[in-house]
């Protein structure tokens, strides 16, 4: 029986379904109901995600109560961030939370965590390769993982790195020699 053609007075027991009073109660219902089952389609909205448009995601996100959000985002990273943020919630306070919200909001990056690199206990690290180019992106990216990460947990650094492809030619005589290199970081 779908909620679209509900006949709600087949639902009742034989002996109620002679009574006046049930069945003008059961046509009050089916009139009630009526208006919200047309409406059960929209309410799969995980599937339509891709579909929506900017203000559309606010509105889920305000509903879905995500806490790192952002209304000036790209509608590419409010989609990502939409998609995972059950996930996050049930898993925040972890490095794959972290490292998530960094992949969502800013493209990608790893987590380090202290082991990894000899720190000290409940401390990591972060490397992306987006442009931290300001003071103000630097604060958002920190704002952002502060969401994510336990409340015991210290970020030490957010190192940058980027990776670019740089000729240079030496060459003494007739002979020349190719040198390549490869990488930058910058730690902020």
């Amino acid at each position: 029986m779908k909620l679209s053609t509900l006949d709600f007075l087949r639902l009742l027991p034989g002996f109620m379904r002679d009574d006046p009073a049930v069945k003008g109660l059961a046509e009050a219902v089916e009139d009630i109901l009526a208006s919200p089952a047309q409406e059960v389609p929209n309410a799969a909205v995980w599937n339509r995600i891709d579909q929506m448009d900017a203000a559309q995601l606010d509105e889920l996100a305000w509903e879905l109560d995500i806490d790192w959000w952002d209304t000036s985002w790209d509608i590419a990273t409010k989609r990502a961030t939409a998609k995972s943020s059950d996930r996050i919630y049930q898993k925040r306070g972890t490095k794959w939370a972290v490292q998530q919200v960094v992949k969502d909001v800013f493209y990608g990056g790893y987590v380090m965590e202290w082991t990894e690199y000899s720190g000290e206990p409940f401390h990591f690290r972060i490397s992306t390769e987006y442009p931290l180019q300001d003071a103000a992106t630097v604060e958002r990216f920190y704002r952002l993982v502060a969401r994510a990460k336990r409340a015991s947990a210290r970020l030490d650094e957010i190192e940058f790195a980027q990776n670019a492809r740089v000729k240079a030619y030496c060459g003494a005589g007739c002979g020349g020699v190719s040198v390549c290199y490869s990488g930058f970081a910058a730690n902020v």
